[in-house]
């Protein structure tokens, strides 16, 4: 099979360019200088605490792997399921979930505290940990994405002076449809995996339930692959170019369009079986503090529910939005932020209701509080700037997009 691709022009450094690049380095360097303070000082500079030991760096990285996920799900939508016309949204697919764990590895390092024992679960085993299982899946996973894009790489002008390099990477593309189904097993069971951290935790009575795995899941089909549509039409008006069929991405937005409808569904009747059916005093308990302490109402309702969900899924599906691609990117900006406010709430809301309390009498511990210190935005910012970083050098210097295939 011979491929043609989109080669990047050579680069022209115009006002707009640099300018950009001036916005990046200047969140890339805010990252670098709290990430720094961060390594001097320890965790003890950031809101954390023993209450609350899970934050804004924890909602980033739940949130980059989710909007990562239309790697593995569009790679299955073609080497697996054989629909070859979704080849050409294929790279930039695997490209930005590459940088979704990349910049949730980068988050890890940041949380863990001790970043120089980060090789400590592939030495010492903790089979009975889902925080074990997780580390090995994604850094498993994040290898696998790392061959499925080296061909990409290897295509670029820098490495015609090296053949041997394009040639062993172009060998290693015929392994594509096997590195998909692998890197699809692994994907759902991590992404399964970081639902059950918190679905299993009895002690926390408003994650415990076994739906978290499920809803995890789902979410991230459902945006990951949209956000992904979303990259392709904003490259297309930047670089003035098509570069992938509209076609193909009006098709993703209504895979993602009714993949929300199903993960809202269910979320619907969770949210009611916790409410009205289901709920033990300790959950009805930890709602009313929510409610009470936290503006868990508002994000829930109004940001996850309405914005991340509804709305999206009108733009995608309703025939007045869902073939114009502003409406398109704008409902996948919309699930995006729902995702990360979904990951937030389940991450630090859940965190603020004490462990050591029983229904019916007074708490023992005092209500976790948290809101990010400069220190964990300085650090946000960077992951962000190292984000855009990424996408910008890769729509320069690197062949994402395909526009032909002739099969011989």
């Amino acid at each position: 099979m011979a491929t043609a691709t989109m080669e990047p022009k050579p680069v022209k450094l115009t006002p707009g360019l640099l300018a950009w690049f001036g916005l990046v380095g200047v969140l890339l360097f805010i990252g670098i200088a709290a990430a720094v303070l961060v390594f001097w000082n320890g965790l003890v500079v950031t809101n954390m605490s023993d209450t609350v030991p899970w934050g804004l760096w924890i909602t980033i990285d739940l949130s980059a792997i989710a909007l990562g996920a239309g790697a593995f799900t569009l790679s299955a939508v073609v080497y697996i399921f054989g629909i070859k016309r979704f080849q050409p949204i294929v790279r930039l697919a695997v490209f930005v979930g590459f940088i979704g764990y990349t910049c949730a590895l980068l988050t890890l390092v940041m949380d863990i505290g001790r970043p120089d024992r980060f090789w400590h679960p592939w030495v010492y085993w903790n089979i009975h940990s889902v925080l074990w299982e997780i580390t090995w899946c994604i850094t498993i996973y994040l290898a696998i994405m790392l061959l499925e894009f080296l061909p990409v790489i290897a295509e670029a002008r820098f490495f015609d002076r090296w053949p041997w390099f394009r040639s062993t990477a172009n060998t290693l593309h015929k392994a594509a449809p096997a590195l998909a189904v692998l890197g699809l097993l692994i994907s759902l069971l991590h992404q399964s995996s970081l639902g059950a951290t918190y679905g299993i935790v009895k002690a926390r009575p408003i994650w415990f339930k076994p739906s978290m795995p499920i809803m995890f899941i789902l979410s991230a089909i459902a945006v990951g692959p949209a956000l992904t549509m979303a990259v392709a039409f904003i490259m297309e008006w930047i670089t003035g170019k098509r570069t992938v069929p509209h076609e193909i991405l009006f098709t993703i937005a209504r895979f993602s369009g009714i993949a929300i409808l199903v993960y809202g569904y269910l979320k619907f009747w969770d949210t009611l079986s916790v409410l009205y059916y289901g709920g033990s005093a300790a959950v009805m308990e930890a709602l009313t503090l929510l409610r009470e302490s936290t503006p868990y109402n508002f994000t829930f309702w109004v940001v996850e529910i309405l914005l991340g969900i509804i709305v999206p899924a009108i733009f995608f599906l309703a025939p007045r939005f869902n073939r114009r691609p502003l409406y398109l990117v704008l409902g996948a900006m919309l699930a995006t932020m729902g995702i990360i406010v979904n990951r937030w709430n389940t991450t630090v809301s859940g965190l603020t209701v004490p462990m050591d309390y029983s229904p019916g009498t007074q708490y023992l511990s005092p209500v976790g509080t948290y809101f990010p210190n400069l220190p964990e935005w300085g650090v946000g910012l960077g992951i962000i700037g190292y984000a855009l970083l990424m996408l910008t050098l890769g729509a320069l210097f690197l062949p994402l997009f395909r526009t032909k295939e002739a099969h011989e």
